[in-house]
């Protein structure tokens, strides 16, 4: 028996949210650091770091910033819908433009009150405006 959920989520495609939105949140959100970051679809972390396409790990992100390649990696098992891939444009994008010299002094208040975090998660909440 094929769930609804499994149906709908076939269909889903991920690139065409990005492309539609993506230019949205850089507008309204202002320009980044360093650029517009690049935005790249990835199964998990552990794949993208090592190349290996069977790799495997516990910790693995919904999505992440990197400051020197300045791209947005989202990874596909959490990106379940288009509120999952708004969202953590918003969330990523914010880091992009927050200054990077702070970011280690900010890590170690920890990361729910990590002033960057909180502007971050502060910008999840608009993914209505996306949709």
């Amino acid at each position: 028996m094929i769930k609804l959920k499994s149906i709908l989520s076939e269909g889903f495609d991920k690139q065409a949210v990005v492309d539609r939105v993506y230019p949205q949140v850089v507008k309204n959100l202002g320009r980044a650091r360093r650029g517009v970051p690049k935005v790249e679809f990835h199964s998990n972390i552990y794949v993208r770091v090592t190349g290996d396409p069977d790799a495997q790990g516990e910790a693995n992100p919904h999505a992440e910033y990197n400051w020197e390649a300045n791209e947005i990696y989202l990874y596909t098992p959490k990106m379940k819908n288009e509120k999952e891939i708004i969202k953590a444009l918003l969330h990523e994008y914010t880091h992009a433009t927050q200054d990077h010299r702070k970011h280690a002094e900010n890590r170690k208040l920890g990361y729910k009150k990590d002033p960057d975090e909180i502007a971050a998660r502060k910008a999840e909440k608009n993914w209505k405006r996306y949709v």
